[in-house]
């Protein structure tokens, strides 16, 4: 099923987090074969989260960004190998698959990847100049060759290499002497088997036959194996016992299910390796290999209340952006593709999603309803406003009735009574909290806003802002940063500023340093922002 995040600007606002939520909802309804997960790229004020406790609504997740990562391209293992598991086994993997790496754990813990480079190196080796020597325990013996144990040896692991008894007697003697690490593999020849015993070698496996009678094993210290396969047969599966682990080669670093895409391509690009393991912290959960890496990734997103790529998730660029709801100025990231791009004139993108509600002929749950009232009565001021639109008054009274509230003035009073002082928050995390970035002539202001129950208590904090607004400003290259400080209940905003030489230009009635009284004015949008970029000239 397909992903599609929707997310509002990286300082959410009540707008922005119920607009998100909503849209999700109609989304479901409209398209089931997608899964529609509304998130949020910023961190809540805690004005914020009181007016969402408030209305008894829990706010959907943080997401850092959409960038590509690890995790949007790890393969799950669906075949794993034992450590100790014969190599003979990875007949049957590539009897059905051709995978280029295979997971290999030890007691249930990941131990490492086996690629087809460490096979073809063992195979290479296997068949080099020298007489390989193997590393054999009875349970892979017996693993790889069906038959049964005629002798138990006394240890449960050897190496040796192997030899066939297939020259006469005594030129057989020239080559198997004492305690000689050799495992004799032929069909039953007794002079042999009783030299070979004699000499103490670890093990003997007979072939094309299970039953043997009339030898006497007891003074023999090493493995009798029996089997009915051909001496030839046997050697072949014989030299394929050798524990998985044997053949392992060199290990690469290990990747985190978060790190980037193009971090992760890099990194296995610039080693010799085809494959490297994924972790989550400290639990392996899969592994990437460099057919992950042939096309890159994207996130399926709908930007709400925003349409700037400044003021979204961060990675947006490399997404696929699907729909843009919004009531803002337009200054969109370009797509590749036609999308749906709804921008109203309108104080809230939470009417804007009531709208579509309706235009589908549908009516949002009641709690869905509550929450597109909270975004609609927060962004428009208790719809006083002037970006406040006949539509949004509309769309406020009716979803009023959906989920209950009968007097929207009492609503909005209480949601903004929730507002906490200025003089005990953080002023850098109020300044940010709602704060949008713009770039005009080539320079780059900012501009915040927030709502308080009373700009009675300026004093408590004028000192502290005024000196985060000037320090934001010289570390982030701003031209100029600005603070609209809001008493929704009375309709009237202050304004703060870092030391700028447009402040001078401002139409406002300066009541201090860097202070304005702005009397009536409540849209960042319709009225403080063209009143800036005409000071700005």
């Amino acid at each position: 099923m397909k992903k599609v995040y929707i997310t509002g600007h990286r300082n959410p606002d009540i707008d922005s987090v119920c607009s998100a939520y909503a849209y999700a909802q109609l989304k479901k309804i409209l398209d089931p074969s997608s899964e529609y997960i509304p998130v949020r790229c910023g961190h809540l004020s805690d004005s914020v989260k009181k007016q969402l406790s408030y209305i008894g609504f829990e706010p959907q997740p943080y997401m850092r960004d959409v960038h590509p990562k690890v995790s949007d391209i790890m393969l799950k293992p669906d075949i794993v190998l034992d450590a100790d598991s014969p190599i003979y086994n990875l007949v049957n993997v590539y009897s059905m698959k051709q995978p280029s790496v295979i997971p290999v754990t030890e007691k249930g813990q990941f131990y490492g990847l086996l690629s087809v480079d460490d096979i073809t190196a063992w195979f290479l080796k296997d068949n080099a100049a020298t007489v390989p020597v193997y590393d054999f325990s009875i349970k892979n013996i017996a693993s790889v060759i069906p038959g049964r144990v005629l002798k138990k040896s006394s240890f449960d692991s050897f190496r040796a290499n192997l030899i066939a008894g297939a020259a006469d007697i005594e030129n057989f003697k020239n080559f198997v002497r004492p305690n000689q690490q050799s495992m004799l593999v032929m069909g039953l020849r007794r002079d042999h088997l009783e030299h070979a015993m004699k000499m103490q070698i670890p093990a003997i496996i007979i072939t094309a036959t299970e039953s043997v009678e009339d030898v006497d094993f007891s003074g023999y210290n090493g493995l009798v194996y029996t089997t009915k396969l051909g001496t030839a047969e046997a050697m072949r599966r014989l030299r394929m016992a050798e524990p998985v682990r044997r053949i392992m080669g060199k290990q690469g670093g290990r990747l985190q299910i978060t790190d980037l895409f193009d971090d992760a391509k890099e990194m296995l690009a610039s080693s010799s390796l085809r494959g490297l393991a994924v972790f989550d912290g400290d639990s392996w959960v899969g592994y990437v290999t460099r057919r992950c890496f042939l096309s890159k990734p994207q996130y399926n997103v709908i930007l709400v209340d925003h349409n700037e790529a400044s003021q979204s998730i961060r990675g947006v660029e490399e997404s696929n952006i699907v729909e843009v709801i919004d009531h803002h100025r337009v200054d969109a990231p370009k797509t590749n593709t036609p999308i749906l791009f709804d921008v109203e004139p309108l104080g809230s993108t939470c009417t804007i999603v009531h709208q579509l509600f309706l235009r589908n002929g549908l009516i949002p749950d009641s709690l869905t309803a509550k929450v597109l009232l909270t975004g609609v009565i927060c962004d428009t001021l208790v719809l006083k406003s002037p970006t406040t639109t006949a539509i949004d008054v509309t769309s406020a009274e009716q979803l009023a009735s959906m989920c209950g509230v009968e007097d929207l003035q009492a609503f909005g009073k209480d949601l903004f009574s929730k507002s906490v002082s200025l003089s005990t928050r953080d002023a850098e995390a109020v300044i940010s909290s709602d704060f949008k970035n713009y770039t005009e002539n080539g320079m780059k202001i900012g501009v915040g806003q927030c709502e308080v129950p009373t700009l009675k208590d300026l004093e408590d904090y004028r000192e502290k802002y005024l000196g985060k607004l000037a320090e934001m400003s010289k570390a982030g290259g701003y031209a100029w940063i600005l603070l609209m400080v809001t008493d929704v209940l009375h309709g009237n905003s202050i304004l703060l500023t870092s030391p700028s030489k447009f402040e001078g230009k401002l139409s406002y009635v300066q009541i201090m340093d860097h202070v304005f009284d702005m009397p009536g004015v409540l849209s960042r949008k319709k009225q403080l922002l063209p009143e800036i970029l005409h000071a700005m000239g």
